[in-house]
């Protein structure tokens, strides 16, 4: 779970510090939508952790925890989308899709902890992700007061290998024992 958790941060990094290029690749009809990719990427976070966590219900044979945490999801997503949608648009749908997500963690977590105990590290899990949002807002609150591409580019990859250095130099004992790694950190 670390290791994914990981990998999903710097593909969140990687996305949204740079939305100021990824922009070009998509018509300009839809720019006007890109606020919500970062709210969108951390559902994605959420969902791709609870796949992870899904994984008890499977080992234990209690797949109709599965079909339970899924409903509460999907009651979630009608009554939001229902409610804010009409209000607050594309903005209400991503925001409710990032809670329904959240959500769903936060109960296979817990139930899942009742079944089939896993000591996860959600300290330092947690610490990883509020770190990786603390990165994209203080790139975000930067770069605001920048109109230039690669001004925006450089303090983007500046933080981007910030945070990857930050990860390595947490993790460094594991990553010396990687042998494509060792090498470089010795």
């Amino acid at each position: 779970m670390k290791w994914f958790v990981i990998t999903l941060c710097i593909a969140f990094l990687f996305t949204g510090l740079y939305l100021h290029l990824w922009k070009y690749m998509i018509g300009s009809e839809y720019r006007v939508g890109l606020f919500i990719v970062p709210i969108l990427l951390m559902a994605n976070v959420f969902l791709g952790i609870y796949y992870n966590l899904s994984v008890w219900y499977k080992i234990t044979d209690k797949m109709y925890w599965g079909i339970i945490i899924t409903v509460i999801g999907a009651v979630i997503t009608l009554i939001g989308n229902y409610v804010f949608i009409p209000k607050y648009e594309m903005l209400a749908g991503a925001t409710v899709t990032m809670v329904c997500y959240g959500t769903m963690v936060v109960v296979a977590y817990l139930v899942g902890q009742k079944y089939y105990r896993i000591p996860y590290a959600w300290k330092k899990l947690t610490a990883y992700i509020v770190i990786m949002l603390l990165v994209f807002w203080l790139n975000n609150t930067i770069t605001d007061y920048f109109s230039g591409f690669w001004l925006k580019t450089v303090i983007a990859t500046f933080f981007m290998l910030g945070f990857i250095a930050f990860i390595a130099g947490v993790e460094k004992r594991e990553l010396k024992n990687l042998p494509i790694l060792s090498k470089f950190l010795k």
